[in-house]
């Protein structure tokens, strides 16, 4: 591992501080602490502490409001828009959910769009929370305008954004998990990248286009804007990941959000597209978990596994491995704000992190 083990009470305490420091709310900065944690339980590193010193960024630029609260308005009887306001985007995420939720029984189906979410965090999560009760979810989001370090298929030129795309299908306690499906439209997306640059690690090539003029190393050639990501299917395929990109743009900006190439926006918010359907309406839970058992069952004969079973390490333990370049980038972060340190210490007094997406 890269990193030792680290107590899941002591790191959620220091990430509530430094939500607090940074203007939240006692109850945002739980909400938006837990968020993080578990994405790090889970493995998802990408989506989790190592957020917190861009997100302290994005307040500072004002692309986050740490005192804001999203809002939510009906728009008929199984459709509604959360207002994001430039809240921490986990407390619109949370919201959406509970909203779609709301709406579900009047028709077994519902949608939720967001505006102005800033970021909206490991989509997932949001996920999993619709299939603990009983609905699955399909999720598809945009950079309102931002963020854009993909290229289109065949070229080199920046185009759009990461995009990504979520999917949940409810286990009814069939299976130890709920089947997620959680991935951007471009080769990884561009929290990998700054999780690898930040780690020390080597860019892979074929995650990259480069273009003319560009330093043969391919973390120096991205930070400069000479290289974009590819598109999901990279050389052979990058058509398709472009086509699904273009679709979450477009499904995303329904929710008023900014499009790519209406407006240059200072950092990103995400807008997105949340939808939601009752199994229940189709078939009996207790059918449906034979059925998945079977089908989980046939996967593991060729060799494969559902989505998300893999995502359920750490989740019983007090403790688990994280980053140092994490922890270095939380303590930096913390000191900054005044913010006591507690068990935590950096192993290096000067911490140069890049917060590139």
């Amino acid at each position: 591992m890269d990193g030792d083990l680290v107590s899941v009470l002591a790191l959620t305490r220091l990430a509530e501080s430094i939500l607090r420091a940074l203007g939240a709310s006692e109850s945002a900065a739980e909400r938006v602490a837990n968020s993080l944690v578990e994405s790090d339980r889970r493995g998802s590193s990408t989506h989790g502490l190592s957020l917190l010193p861009l997100y302290a960024e994005m307040v500072s630029i004002g692309v986050i409001d740490p005192s804001a609260e999203p809002k939510v308005e009906p728009l008929s009887g199984s459709l509604a828009r959360v207002r994001g306001n430039y809240a921490f985007g986990q407390l619109s995420g949370a919201l959406a959910v509970e909203s779609g939720l709301e709406l579900l029984p009047a028709a077994g189906i519902s949608s939720v769009v967001v505006a102005d979410g800033a970021h909206l965090g490991r989509l997932g999560e949001w996920a999993e929370l619709a299939c603990e009760s009983g609905a699955a979810m399909l999720a598809f989001t945009n950079t309102s305008g931002g963020a854009l370090n993909v290229a289109g298929p065949g070229s080199a030129e920046r185009v759009l954004s990461t995009n990504p795309v979520a999917i949940g299908i409810p286990s009814f306690g069939s299976l130890d998990h709920h089947v997620v499906v959680d991935f951007a439209s471009s080769q990884v997306s561009g929290s990998r990248i700054r999780e690898t640059i930040n780690a020390g690690k080597a860019i892979d090539p074929d995650w990259v286009c480069v273009g003319n003029d560009a330093p043969p190393d391919l973390a120096e050639a991205f930070l400069g804007g000479y290289a974009a990501l590819q598109p999901l299917g990279g050389n052979t395929a990058g058509h398709k990941g472009f086509g699904l990109m273009v679709a979450a743009e477009l499904l995303a900006a329904m929710a008023g959000g900014a499009i790519a190439g209406e407006r240059d926006k200072p950092g990103f918010s995400n807008a997105a597209l949340f939808c939601f359907i009752d199994v229940d309406r189709f078939i009996n839970r207790e059918q449906w978990g034979v059925r998945l058992r079977a089908f989980r069952d046939y996967l593991s004969t060729k060799g494969c596994r559902l989505p998300g079973a893999g995502k359920n390490q750490n989740r019983e333990s007090d403790e688990f491995n994280l980053a140092q370049h994490t922890v270095d980038g939380l303590l930096s972060v913390a000191q900054s704000l005044g913010i006591n340190n507690g068990e935590f210490r950096s192993t290096s007094a000067a911490v140069q992190l890049t917060q590139t997406w």
